[in-house]
Protein backbone atom coordinates (compact mmCIF):
# COMPACT_ATOMS: atom_id res chain seq x y z
CA UNK A 1 0.00 0.00 0.00
CA UNK A 2 2.66 2.76 0.78
CA UNK A 3 4.45 1.89 -2.07
CA UNK A 4 1.47 2.70 -4.30
CA UNK A 5 0.90 6.27 -2.25
CA UNK A 6 4.84 7.31 -2.93
CA UNK A 7 4.29 6.64 -7.02
CA UNK A 8 1.13 8.22 -7.01
CA UNK A 9 2.81 10.94 -5.19
CA UNK A 10 5.99 11.04 -7.60
CA UNK A 11 3.18 10.52 -10.70
CA UNK A 12 1.34 13.77 -9.42
CA UNK A 13 4.68 16.08 -8.46
CA UNK A 14 5.69 15.17 -12.16
CA UNK A 15 2.65 16.33 -13.73
CA UNK A 16 2.77 19.43 -11.82
CA UNK A 17 6.39 20.37 -13.07
CA UNK A 18 5.53 19.52 -16.62
CA UNK A 19 2.60 21.56 -16.55
CA UNK A 20 4.73 24.66 -15.05
CA UNK A 21 7.58 24.16 -17.47
CA UNK A 22 5.07 23.88 -20.52
CA UNK A 23 3.54 26.89 -18.97
CA UNK A 24 6.92 29.11 -19.17
CA UNK A 25 7.74 27.96 -22.17
CA UNK A 26 5.01 30.42 -23.44
CA UNK A 27 5.80 34.16 -24.63
CA UNK A 28 4.10 36.94 -23.04
CA UNK A 29 1.79 38.92 -25.45
CA UNK A 30 3.42 42.50 -25.32
CA UNK A 31 0.02 44.36 -25.93
CA UNK A 32 1.60 47.69 -27.56
CA UNK A 33 0.48 51.26 -26.32
CA UNK A 34 -2.62 52.68 -27.99
CA UNK A 35 -1.65 55.52 -30.42
CA UNK A 36 -4.04 58.26 -31.38
CA UNK A 37 -5.28 58.74 -34.39
CA UNK A 38 -4.62 61.38 -36.88
CA UNK A 39 -7.21 64.03 -36.71
CA UNK A 40 -5.96 66.96 -38.73
CA UNK A 41 -5.21 66.26 -42.68
CA UNK A 42 -1.45 67.55 -41.93
CA UNK A 43 -0.51 64.75 -39.89
CA UNK A 44 1.24 61.71 -42.04
CA UNK A 45 -0.95 58.13 -41.67
CA UNK A 46 1.04 55.42 -40.45
CA UNK A 47 1.59 52.79 -42.90
CA UNK A 48 2.55 49.33 -41.96
CA UNK A 49 3.41 48.50 -45.89
CA UNK A 50 5.40 46.24 -48.46
CA UNK A 51 6.60 47.09 -51.50
CA UNK A 52 2.87 48.12 -53.38
CA UNK A 53 0.53 47.37 -51.05
CA UNK A 54 -0.01 48.69 -47.23
CA UNK A 55 -2.19 49.22 -44.06
CA UNK A 56 -3.10 52.47 -43.37
CA UNK A 57 -3.61 52.74 -39.38
CA UNK A 58 -6.49 54.93 -38.87
CA UNK A 59 -6.49 54.14 -34.87
CA UNK A 60 -5.62 51.32 -31.88
CA UNK A 61 -8.32 49.50 -30.33
CA UNK A 62 -7.83 48.99 -26.27
CA UNK A 63 -6.09 45.58 -26.83
CA UNK A 64 -3.48 47.02 -29.22
CA UNK A 65 -4.87 45.59 -32.71
CA UNK A 66 -4.63 48.03 -34.99
CA UNK A 67 -7.51 49.41 -36.81
CA UNK A 68 -7.58 50.90 -40.50
CA UNK A 69 -7.70 50.61 -44.31
CA UNK A 70 -5.68 48.24 -47.15
CA UNK A 71 -4.25 50.74 -49.17
CA UNK A 72 -1.77 50.40 -52.66
CA UNK A 73 0.92 52.72 -53.87
CA UNK A 74 0.35 54.05 -57.18
CA UNK A 75 1.68 57.27 -58.83
CA UNK A 76 3.66 57.97 -55.19
CA UNK A 77 0.36 58.07 -53.73
CA UNK A 78 -1.01 55.58 -51.31
CA UNK A 79 -4.84 55.14 -52.53
CA UNK A 80 -7.26 53.22 -50.35
CA UNK A 81 -8.74 49.71 -52.54
CA UNK A 82 -12.15 48.53 -52.79
CA UNK A 83 -12.62 44.86 -52.30
CA UNK A 84 -14.88 43.07 -54.12
CA UNK A 85 -15.91 40.27 -52.07
CA UNK A 86 -15.97 38.00 -54.80
CA UNK A 87 -15.25 33.85 -53.87
CA UNK A 88 -13.53 32.44 -56.01
CA UNK A 89 -12.27 28.25 -56.46
CA UNK A 90 -8.48 27.70 -56.43
CA UNK A 91 -8.76 25.11 -59.04
CA UNK A 92 -10.22 25.00 -62.72
CA UNK A 93 -11.50 21.33 -61.91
Amino acid sequence: MRKWTVVGFIWVLTLVATGLWVHAQGTPRVVPSPRPSPNNDNEIPTIISGGDIGFRVDSWSKDGTPIGRIVVHQEGKWLEVTLSGRVRPLSTK
